[in-house]
């Protein structure tokens, strides 16, 4: 993230957008994920500085996301909201640094699977006749995941980017040829890919659908 982060609202303010969560207003979480994201993630990057950008973005972002779920989880009389979402950040983000690092501990190297007897199921061949009809009969029940709803509000390319988000395409490389991103650093693709990910899996949650 470029420039000063934004300063989250005062506590006043925040009680006022958490009331409004409560009620079920429905602009209240584009309000609250305005007010504090940017802030979150900038103190996350203070507190846990070896974090990765976008690791620090994805618990941000599920601190948000858990408060607009479960609004009555936070209770004025025991902490600021801003400081509620700091700790509820740290934790998931701390989670996640867990996680991978068992991933990557426990990680196979790519030429031992290549090398497998059993590297033609890693390799994604499809040469059985059944496996390409059940391939085709998953892309189709990723296309009905999408709500109507959700259609209608995607350009093109945000909307194949959806479906690719449902197939578990995790490669960073496929997302920036999607945005026309190439031209940046591979720091920047990663950074600007995971936030339109997270825009789109948000935008799928609030309708009602699963990302």
């Amino acid at each position: 993230m470029s420039g000063s982060p934004a300063r989250p609202p005062t506590q006043e303010a925040a009680l006022v957008v958490h009331q409004r969560l409560v009620a079920e207003d429905p602009t209240a979480a584009n309000d609250v994920a305005a007010a504090y994201l940017e802030a979150l993630v900038a103190w996350l990057g203070e507190t846990d500085a070896r974090a990765p950008e976008d690791l620090r973005i994805e618990a941000a972002e599920d601190a948000i996301l858990a408060l607009i779920r479960n609004p009555s989880s936070y209770s004025a009389g025991l902490q600021t909201l801003e400081v509620y979402l700091r700790m509820s950040a740290r934790g998931d983000l701390r989670n996640r640094l867990a996680k991978e690092q068992r991933r990557q501990t426990g990680r196979t190297p790519w030429s031992s699977v290549e090398l497998s007897p059993d590297a033609g199921k890693y390799l994604g061949r499809f040469d059985d006749p059944a496996t390409s009809l059940r391939v085709a009969e998953e892309k189709k029940s990723i296309g009905d995941a999408i709500p109507e709803s959700v259609r209608g509000r995607l350009s093109e390319t945000d909307l194949r980017a959806l479906q690719l988000i449902l197939e578990n395409e995790r490669r960073t490389s496929v997302y920036a040829d999607l945005y026309g991103l190439q031209h940046l650093s591979a720091k920047e693709q990663r950074i600007k890919v995971k936030r339109n990910k997270d825009r789109l899996k948000m935008v799928l949650k609030r309708a009602g659908g699963k990302a």
